[in-house]
């Protein structure tokens, strides 16, 4: 049976950036797991339509709409903790399905707080950040030790994250998209510093300057796929995004072995 696990900053960046693969996994009966390593919220009083762990919590019931809808299965999830490195993490597993979900509460960056939670550990050891739904706080150390364990539970086949180095690219990436792929990077190390388990980045932000790649069937189920989740999202109006369902672009693998470490020139 493969496995899979997909990194992602916020609950829509898999649909949009590793969407068809991750729907393919889903539809061919692997194992998914996917971590969410924000809560995607917004601060309140700035405006905007949802805010805090009520908008985290719209934004968790559509991406369940979306895998629900990948599965072509009902809308029924069981939600129990999983321990991961003296840790306790949520988990929702769609019923009936070898789909998982994950979700850490890291304060998102978004609205006045331009930096987040990601990038605060990334650049500085001793930062914590504290999940908005009360569970234990996080250092940089003990975070990557959570990703580095659901690795070492899951047994994935392959790892797939957002681009590393997308603080580089002409559309410059959100903030969490490069720190959360940082941090997840350097989980998917192993003692003597090189890759262990093969992973994958995605471009995101940038795609919608490249030309269509995708056609047919993929991107039928990648456009439903989506639209199972936007009505849950009250900040994205119609057609939202609806510009990448024809693009994903995977553009660096780091195999089984490879060196890696992190860009010296991302400052948040």
């Amino acid at each position: 049976m493969t496995t899979t696990v997909s990194f992602v900053a916020h609950p829509d960046d898999d649909l949009l950036f590793m969407n068809p693969d991750i729907l393919s996994d889903v539809q061919a009966g692997y194992d998914v797991w996917v971590v969410y390593l924000t809560a995607g919220d917004l601060p309140c009083g700035e405006g905007f339509p949802a805010c805090g762990k009520d908008y985290a919590d719209m934004r968790i019931h559509g991406a369940r709409a979306a895998y629900a809808r990948a599965a072509h299965a009902a809308d029924r999830w069981t939600s129990e903790p999983l321990r991961l490195a003296g840790h306790e993490v949520a988990t929702n597993t769609l019923d009936g399905t070898r789909v998982r979900l994950l979700f850490t509460f890291v304060h998102a960056a978004g609205g006045s707080d331009r930096t987040g939670d990601l990038a605060r550990m990334v650049l500085d050891e001793d930062f914590v950040a504290h999940p908005i739904d009360g569970r234990s706080p996080y250092t940089r150390s003990s975070f990557v030790a959570v990703l580095h364990d659901v690795l070492a539970v899951a047994r994935p086949d392959y790892v797939r994250t957002l681009s590393t180095v997308g603080h580089r690219e002409t559309v410059r990436d959100h903030v969490d998209h490069v720190a959360g792929a940082i941090l997840a990077a350097l989980a998917d190390l192993d003692g003597a510093g090189r890759t262990w388990v093969r992973r994958d980045e995605y471009d995101a932000y940038v795609v919608r300057q490249r030309p269509e790649n995708w056609r047919g069937y993929w991107r039928d189920e990648k456009t439903a796929v989506w639209q199972a989740y936007r009505p849950h999202d009250p900040v994205l109006g119609p057609g939202t995004w609806d510009d990448v369902m024809g693009r994903q672009y995977r553009q660096r693998v780091f195999e089984v072995g490879d060196p890696w470490t992190p860009p010296p020139d991302f400052t948040g």
